[in-house]
């Protein structure tokens, strides 16, 4: 049996010029993991069940397309992942999120699989939180599903507050209905290497997606990301937001893609990146791109880029702050924008005590 995995992730809907190196990431020699599970907090109307041992994980979402790719298919199933089945009923409103905690040790090596099925006109939260000691290193890979039914509404929120040394692999598919409605929250606090992907399919009419992210990369850090909202239902509707900090040698590669299919007329899709450097060594990588088959839609994108303006640095240091707590101010202001976002009180405790503030807001 193989232990080692060659992969290629994140690839673009279409390629740019090759020498970019942006279109794609190669993934060497991966050290094939072994399936691990979350600790679930299951609310008291959501039904859940593992697939059938003789079926592939992703059987029953084999449609639903991933911002990773197949290659991180390939590699769950070559780690013989057996994915959660969790399911809202129609008409159903989930007032308590679906808590999936995902807690690393040192030297993980563990992968995993989620699938949800939120049914007509139903409504949910899914909370996953992937953590380990700050100093931990490992590897760990971990893909979403999501199917939305006719009017369904899900918000999915994923916090990543792994160690200075870890390998994360984060990949996320969805397919929404008629009039169905994703958002998608994510904080990337903590690792080494993170690749993040999400592809959202809206097949419906008026279906729509919301991705909002916030990181800080920091040290060695690396953090790769594709983010993909495929239009092919009339009168949808995208929005796409990323936005972070690069400080010491961190590098960062965004790409983001609004992909308008013939037949998705009067529907509308917006992309938009904030970056702040606090560092001359960083390197970051932004691709945002608009493919189009159909005359009749909308698509925005745009990205800002650079360091802190010197007028606002000199405002701030005549208020007798630092550079280095300004930097650290308006790095926590990113994170805080979308962590507020954050339904459930013990996980904004969770950020915030890993961000070392929780006795601050105490105090306060």
């Amino acid at each position: 049996m193989e232990k080692e995995y060659n992969m290629t992730i994140n690839r673009l809907p279409s390629k740019t010029w090759n020498w970019l190196r942006m279109n794609e990431t190669q993934l060497e020699r991966i050290e094939i993991p072994a399936a691990g599970e979350a600790k679930v907090t299951l609310p008291e109307k959501i039904t859940t069940a593992e697939n059938e041992g003789s079926k592939p994980w992703n059987a029953d979402f084999v449609g639903i397309a991933s911002g990773m790719g197949e290659d991180m298919d390939g590699l769950l199933a070559a780690a013989g992942v057996k994915a959660k089945h969790y399911e809202v009923p129609a008409d159903v409103t989930e007032v308590q999120p679906l808590l999936l905690d995902y807690a690393y040790a040192q030297n993980s090596l563990q992968a995993g699989a989620v699938a949800v099925k939120a049914g007509k006109n139903s409504e949910i939260t899914v909370i996953e939180d992937f953590a380990s000691d700050r100093e931990t290193s490992g590897q760990a890979a971990v893909s979403t599903r999501l199917y939305l039914e006719e009017g369904a509404k899900l918000r999915l929120i994923q916090v990543q507050r792994l160690g200075s040394d870890f390998t994360f692999m984060n990949d996320i598919g969805a397919l929404c209905e008629e009039k169905a409605s994703l958002e998608v929250i994510q904080l990337i606090l903590g690792g080494k290497n993170t690749y993040l992907g999400c592809k959202t399919t809206l097949q419906g009419r008026e279906s729509s997606v919301n991705t909002d992210t916030a990181y800080i990369v920091d040290g060695e850090g690396r953090l790769d990301m594709n983010y993909v909202a495929l239009h092919e239902g009339k009168k949808t509707q995208s929005n796409m937001q990323a936005g972070g900090v690069l400080r010491d040698h961190a590098f960062k590669l965004y790409r983001g893609t609004i992909d308008f299919k013939w037949g998705a007329k009067g529907a509308v899709g917006n992309e938009k990146e904030d970056v702040l450097l606090l560092s001359n060594d960083v390197v970051n990588q932004t691709i945002p791109l608009i493919l189009c088959a159909e005359e009749d839609v909308e698509g925005n994108h745009g990205a800002t880029i650079g360091k802190l303006d010197d007028e606002l640095l000199f405002y701030l240091e005549s208020r007798g702050m630092n550079r280095e707590q300004i930097y650290e101010m308006m790095a926590m202001a990113k994170v805080d924008a979308v962590c507020r976002k954050i339904p459930d009180a013990s996980t904004q405790a969770k950020v915030q005590k890993f961000l070392g503030r929780a006795v601050e807001e105490e105090e306060a």
